[in-house]
């Protein structure tokens, strides 16, 4: 019943994230997305409706009009027209021209504005999110970083939240593979040092094979599935060594856990030490959490996540002496005469003579 009810929730969690999706496609039906592409709009041409780009390259050249907003994402915007709604860009570089006029705010994530003296933005210029729910990019990774602002209250309930969201996720994944994950938290055990410069040398060759893929195929869904692929292997990783230290706390404690509430205890807890350790250690802090997945990754690769066991080198054994050479068993004694067996002391009988006559 409680497998269901998990089964349930994971469902209604994934409708929700869908249906804003779909609303948000049937509001942008007029408006116009370039996927890859270069977009110029001409002097004096209009776009009524709003202008997305994805991984391409918008230029607004003078007098042109974009009625609605702008998002550029990991993509440049040349504007020096008009545009009536707002500017996003994540991943990109947006360059106002001294004609240019934005109406409302501009927005950029990890982007470089460059804005020229004449160019008119009337809303405003936002570089992060504040808010007990924020994030922002940083300009040097240009990967995400999630904070809370600076309330300690929501930044300890966002802290606990992550750890549960983590533990849940266990829960469902063991209840469903039980058999994987022990595969997996086997091989943590037996080779952590092969497990983990597996997982460091695919953190270093697979993303710069994506990037090469999402450069020279524009929007390639090899890229994206890679991605997504990476990020489950990750996931799984972390989850088996949460499986582990779950089991052995059990042990501990002696009591008898099942596998998804060993997965699910051990995982809060190893997600509460690892970003408790990010949070507390500055400027090292990220690397236990990084060394922590690479070994878990690098396990969930040998065991192709799970369905095989990897095998194991057996012991150096010494060489079993020959066995000794079969002696020859002595021959069979002959019978010894019936004198030999009498006394010596003992005279044989003498046999009796007849009587002389």
């Amino acid at each position: 019943m409680k497998s269901k009810i998990l089964f349930a929730l994971l469902i209604a969690l994934l409708v929700a994230t869908i249906l804003p999706v779909g609303a948000l496609a049937k509001e942008l039906r007029e408006d116009r997305i370039i996927f890859g592409d270069n977009f110029i709009l001409s002097s004096g041409d209009e776009l009524n409706g709003s202008l997305i780009v994805f991984g391409g390259s918008a230029i607004l050249e003078i007098d042109s009009t974009v009625f609605g907003d702008v998002v550029i994402l990991g993509g440049n915007l040349e504007a020096d027209g008009l545009i009536t709604g707002n500017v996003v860009s994540i991943g990109g570089n947006v360059d106002l021209g001294d004609n240019a006029t934005v109406q409302q705010d501009i927005v950029v994530f990890g982007s470089n504005l460059d804005q020229a003296l004449g160019a008119s933005v009337q809303g405003d210029i936002v570089d992060e999110l504040t808010g007990p729910l924020a994030f922002n990019f940083s300009q040097d990774m240009r990967m995400p970083v999630f904070r809370l602002g600076v309330n300690p209250f929501f930044e300890l309930v966002w802290f606990g939240l992550r750890a549960l969201l983590w533990a849940i996720l266990a829960v469902v994944l063991v209840l469903f593979l039980p058999k994987q994950f022990n595969q997996i938290g086997r091989t943590v055990v037996r080779q952590p040092i092969l497990s983990g410069g597996l997982g460091l040398l695919t953190m270093f060759i697979v993303p710069v094979v994506l990037v090469l893929l999402l450069i020279t195929l524009i929007c390639s869904p090899l890229s994206l599935l890679g991605i997504l692929v990476l990020a489950v292997a990750w996931a799984f990783g972390l989850i088996a060594l949460g499986l582990e230290v779950g089991s052995r706390l059990g042990k501990i404690i002696n009591q008898e856990w099942a596998p998804a509430l060993s997965a699910g205890v051990g995982t809060l807890l190893l997600i509460i030490v690892l970003n408790g350790l990010q949070a507390v250690v500055p400027c090292v802090g990220w690397v236990f959490p990084a060394i922590a997945g690479m070994v878990g990754l690098g396990a969930v690769i040998l065991t192709r996540f799970g369905t095989q066991p990897y095998p194991q080198a057996a012991p150096f054994e010494a060489a079993p002496p020959p066995p000794p050479p079969a002696v020859p068993a002595p021959p069979a004694a002959a019978p010894l005469p019936e004198s030999v067996g009498q006394p010596a002391d003992e005279e044989p009988p003498q046999e009796e003579l007849p009587p002389a006559i």
